[in-house]
């Protein structure tokens, strides 16, 4: 386990304590470095009071789970609810929301996709990573009917904002863009803005192609090809 401040803990708030404190150890040093008997010592209480909260350290993951999915939920729809414009800004400002929160609770993010973390059955963990990508869904099928997004099946193009805006968090959190020298604040903004451009192109490309397919005459019919007609000699 890393050294780390041990926690102050008042009585009836432990599992809240030790919850805090393993998102301060994933945070620092990584999930391996998490175990239970060792963030009893980090929380100043005895080695067993972890089980009374925790059976083991994947029940614990999967609380750190939900939390994160809980304040995520909420930072998107604060960052939605106060976006300026029409849908396709509302829509970027839940991928800004994404971005930001995994690299301000870099400890949440790296728990909450984890394939074991999902591995048990536990509904509220289930729900609450729902909700989230719910409120995607949402801003896709708003853009679609606003015309700011292809009509069709909203799956590929949420399957795509979510890839992107996921994809970006990842590398911001892991410090993998650090040689690139732009801070998170402006790199979320420049990708969630080309996400939502393309999107628009899309539907404006599909709905001019339909437009000419209905006008009179606008669908070209296929010409018969047709072999080389021989020059007949006339007797």
């Amino acid at each position: 386990m890393p050294t780390v401040k041990r926690s102050k803990y008042h009585h009836g708030d432990l599992r809240k304590t030790l919850i805090d404190v393993s998102v301060d150890v994933i945070d620092k040093q990584g999930i391996d470095a998490l175990n239970l008997r060792g963030l009893a010592l980090l929380a100043g209480v005895s080695s067993g009071a972890p089980y009374h909260h925790f059976a083991d350290r994947c029940e614990l993951l999967a609380a750190i789970a939900q939390e994160g999915f809980e304040a995520l939920e909420t930072a998107m729809v604060c960052e939605g609810a106060a976006a300026v414009g029409g849908t396709s800004e509302r829509l970027e400002a839940l991928g800004r929301a994404y971005v930001l929160f995994a690299t301000s609770h870099r400890g949440h993010f790296r728990v909450m996709f984890r394939g074991d973390t999902h591995s048990g059955a536990d509904e509220a963990l289930k729900n609450s990573g729902d909700r989230a990508f719910q409120l995607l869904c949402e801003a896709i099928e708003a853009c679609q009917k606003a015309g700011t997004a292809p009509l069709g099946d909203p799956q590929p193009l949420v399957l795509h904002a979510w890839a992107t805006v996921h994809g970006l968090a990842t590398l911001c959190v892991d410090s993998s863009l650090s040689k690139i020298g732009i801070a998170p604040e402006q790199l979320a903004p420049m990708i969630t803005s080309l996400t939502s451009q393309m999107f628009s192109s899309l539907a404006l490309t599909r709905a001019s192609t339909v437009a000419k397919i209905k006008q009179p005459g606008g669908a070209r019919k296929p010409r018969s090809l047709k072999s080389p007609s021989r020059t007949q000699k006339t007797s």
